[in-house]
């Protein structure tokens, strides 16, 4: 079966913890993050079971698809876009956790299976 998208979120954030959130993911899916702009700093994904805690959640950037490295990460300091499983989390953000400069532009995507 094809996945269906189901919620995205984008935003241009351009100082520290702003958060490009989607929650209430209905099922396990897929979650894509793009990052793109001028911008200097780190941006952290996270996701939340309770609705409130967040934690880091490793994503694969598009770059390493094959599944033949362990490339996965929590943070990215650079444009690019990484994609990961929700595995049933209720929430996924990507966050602007350390803003030095700029604007980054952070849109996500959540896709149910």
């Amino acid at each position: 079966m094809a996945a269906t998208m189901v919620k995205s979120a984008v935003l241009a954030a351009t100082t520290a913890d702003q958060a490009a959130t989607v929650i209430g993911l209905p099922s396990p899916g897929e979650w894509a993050v793009q990052l793109a702009g001028t911008w200097s700093g780190t941006v952290t994904f996270e996701a939340t079971v309770d609705s409130t805690t967040w934690v880091s959640f490793e994503l694969e950037p598009t770059t390493d698809l094959s599944g033949t490295t362990s490339s996965l990460t929590a943070t990215a300091t650079g444009n690019g876009v990484w994609t990961g499983a929700t595995r049933g989390v209720a929430g996924v953000r990507a966050r602007f956790s350390t803003a030095t400069s700029g604007t980054v532009v952070m849109t996500t995507r959540y896709a149910a299976y």
